[in-house]
């Protein structure tokens, strides 16, 4: 009997869930941060309708329309985006069976794309979304040279039935990979034509993005000529996937740590013409004026991350203020992990990096607007303007106070996590 009572009681709660979340939602925060133009952190209300922002209103007497459940939180902002991570193609148990971050097969492998390995019912974007992020953008993982295509991706579905990954997809490809340091160097081990130094890794990239362009120019002649079928050239699917990188419309990531390795990334990425972004960039801080004249925009990794290299040795809680201070774009992320629980919280990140020079309003910024700008998401998502996309991420204290927790999250204008339920 106390079965079929527990039974009922289960169907009545996600009967409420379910509607729940079919309803309008005024969100009533006494702190709201809207990361649009103007006041930030003032008493306000966000109306959301139809999965997107409706109107933001400020004020401490706000009072919902009828038809809008209210939600109350102390602190209320967008929803926090990742701007590199694993998260989808790694997953929390850590064994073959969830690994798809890396296809150690070829030190080239430009023509893979996380589309095709994101997990969208991993147990780690539950994990994340409950910890206020909303959005990710998921990249191949550190061992090869040329690692792939990454994509940008919601980190849950709208209604009830499981979310495919086209519909959680903000855009399937987002950008190509390129991995330099230690670990290309030592994935292969001795293996033909595999790299063994810094100076091969690079090699392989530039061999590759010169043949990318000849490959182009190839087929451009062809359809010059006529398209002869008889004459057509032999389709590559490695050169193919960096066609739209050479061309500048798709962006490339320079994952490195080291300064020197930073300065090879700048280095290639200004002798191709790219529209490219430098990732981890561990000792960033120390060739600020390097990166400021390359004009790109740096995406510092996890400073709680494991050292598990020389590479992190002079790792800083400042670089992220270091960075903003000398003119630099910088979008927070959170990377890849070799062990379990596999991936570093972007909320307790940003907040390290608020305590040591960035600021509460600037680390904010970090994960939301200027994340969303970097990553050229910025119509959709990062701000809580009216018409962009309902992804909120609610606090009971200061988002960045280890005390205080995450009280609701919103993907789409839909609960996705409610403290407590």
């Amino acid at each position: 009997m106390r079965t079929l009572r527990c039974f009922a009681w289960l169907m009545c709660l996600a009967a409420s869930t379910a509607t729940l979340q079919a309803q309008n939602f005024a969100v009533l925060a006494d702190h709201l941060y809207t990361m649009a133009d103007g006041t930030q952190g003032g008493p306000g209300m966000v109306l959301i309708r139809d999965g997107k922002v409706e109107a933001v209103r400020s004020g401490s007497q706000q009072k919902p329309p009828d038809g809008y459940t209210a939600l109350k939180a102390a602190f209320a902002t967008p929803g926090l985006i990742d701007a590199d991570t694993t998260a989808g193609i790694s997953g929390a148990y850590n064994i073959p069976a969830d690994q798809d971050q890396d296809e150690a097969t070829d030190p080239n492998t430009a023509d893979v794309r996380t589309l095709d390995s994101f997990n969208p019912n991993e147990r780690l974007l539950k994990v994340l979304n409950q910890y206020g992020v909303t959005t990710v953008q998921t990249a191949p993982g550190p061992r090869n040279p040329i690692a792939g295509r990454a994509g940008i991706f919601k980190t849950a579905g709208i209604g009830s039935a499981p979310a495919t990954v086209e519909q959680l997809a903000v855009r399937q490809e987002s950008a190509m990979v390129f991995n330099l340091g230690d670990t290309p160097k030592i994935t292969y081990g001795k293996k033909e034509k595999a790299p063994t130094t810094r100076m091969k890794t690079a090699e392989i990239i530039r061999h590759a993005l010169s043949d990318a362009k000849a490959y182009e120019e190839k087929w451009d002649k062809w359809k010059k000529e006529g398209g002869d079928i008889s004459k057509q050239p032999t389709r590559d699917m490695k050169l193919e996937a960096l066609v739209p990188v050479v061309d500048g419309k798709l962006p490339a990531i320079f994952n490195a740590y080291r300064a020197d390795d930073i300065d090879t990334a700048i280095r290639i990425g200004n002798e191709f013409h790219l529209r490219y972004m430098l990732a981890s960039v561990t000792e960033g801080y120390l060739i600020t004026d390097v990166i400021r004249r390359a004009g790109v925009p740096c995406l510092p990794g996890p400073v709680m991350q494991r050292s598990e290299s020389m590479e992190t040795a002079n790792a800083t809680f400042e670089n992220a203020a270091i960075l903003k201070r000398a003119g630099i774009p910088i979008a927070l992320m959170s990377g890849y992990e070799g062990y379990v629980p596999k991936n570093r919280i972007l909320l307790f990140e940003a907040g390290i990096a608020a305590a040591n020079g960035l600021g509460m309003e600037e680390a904010l910024r970090t994960v939301t607007a200027s994340a969303a700008k970097v990553l050229a998401i910025d119509d959709r998502v990062g701000s809580l303007d009216p018409g962009k996309d309902a992804d909120i991420a609610l606090f009971d204290g200061d988002p960045f106070e280890y005390t205080s927790h995450v009280v609701a999250v919103l993907v789409g204008g839909q609960l996705s996590y409610q403290r407590g339920k």
